[in-house]
């Protein structure tokens, strides 16, 4: 891994389709991951080939894989951001056709209301 700062890059020829390889190694926390501007195609989830899913956008869990793919065109660099789920951080890195460049980080999603039951600990009531 790398703090957001030491920008992380892939590099791409445009057209080329890219095979990224996606693990939360964090400790406790989930993230949503997403290219601004592309859609991404998952194609395996923890080491196992899927069905094809496209995406703008998914979440994952504490060590959990996930196998992406995009195909970058139509601008020289793409952000990678993974903002966690309480928002109060992100991680990025950046696809580009050469190092150095870098482009827009978005700001974080409006951080979410959840209930009980959105944490799963719904089935506590009667306790």
């Amino acid at each position: 891994g790398a703090a957001p700062a030491g920008n992380w890059t892939g590099l791409f020829r445009p057209g080329e389709k890219v095979l990224l390889h996606f693990i939360n190694g964090s400790a406790m926390t989930y993230f949503d991951v997403r290219i601004p501007g592309k859609k991404m195609t998952v194609v395996a989830a923890d080491g196992q080939y899927i069905h094809p899913v496209t995406v703008d956008e998914f979440r994952i869990a504490v060590a959990e894989t996930f196998d992406v793919l995009v195909e970058p065109a139509g601008q020289d660099a793409y952000t990678i951001f993974a903002q966690d789920n309480g928002r109060t951080g992100h991680a990025r890195g950046t696809l580009a056709v050469r190092e150095g460049l870098q482009a827009e980080v978005p700001p974080h999603d409006p951080r979410p209301l959840l209930t009980m039951d959105d944490m799963g600990h719904g089935g506590m009531s009667g306790m």
